[in-house]
Order: C-alpha cells, then sequence, then structure tokens
C-alpha cells in the first residue's frame, strides 16, 4: 500500500527523476496530500499539516490520518541517501498550502 512520492514533481524536474533524493515511500493517502501541498516536512524531516487540512477538521478520517503524525519525524531509509533538503525546501515554497 506504498509508493514512491516524488519531492519535486516528476513532470517538472525530468533530471530528478532518477535521483533517489528526490523520493518518499507514502501511502496513497499521504502521497496525494503531500502532492497536493496539504502536508510537508519541516527542515528536520517533522511533519508539517497545512491550515487548508485543518479547515476540515473536526472529520474523524482526516483527523485518525494526519493528527497523529503531526509534528513527528519520518523514518529515514537505511540504505539510500536521505531526502535532499533543497528539494523538500522547493516543496515547502512552491507546493505546500501553508
Amino acid at each position: 500500500l506504498l509508493v514512491a512520492s516524488d519531492i519535486k514533481p516528476w513532470r517538472e524536474f525530468p533530471n530528478d527523476r532518477l535521483n533517489p533524493q528526490n523520493g518518499l515511500c507514502l501511502s496513497n493517502l499521504h502521497d496525494a496530500a503531500f502532492d497536493s501541498g496539504l502536508i510537508t516536512l519541516d527542515e528536520e524531516y517533522r511533519v508539517v499539516l497545512s491550515a487548508r487540512l485543518k479547515s476540515y477538521f473536526p472529520q474523524s478520517a482526516l483527523e485518525q490520518n494526519f493528527v497523529p503524525f503531526s509534528g513527528l519525524p519520518i523514518r529515514l531509509p537505511d540504505k539510500l541517501a536521505e531526502p535532499q533538503a533543497e528539494f523538500l525546501a522547493y516543496h515547502r515554497e512552491a507546493i505546500f498550502v501553508g
């Protein structure tokens, strides 16, 4: 149930498509939220929820799937390089809806 999620969009950044540092392993739900800018990761790889996502609370399905992760760091890969900081900065600045 996990997918490879691109930090910088595949379509817009062909040179980064195969870069393992441009990827995250996310559930389909979290991948869609990340791609839509509803969630992002801060400089310490902690999950950040957007105000737009929070505006849909209270809604039990959303709260159950997002609130428990808010502020917590993701688990970084053991074998591959961790997500590139500049890619995550791009996501926060250009995609995340704050």
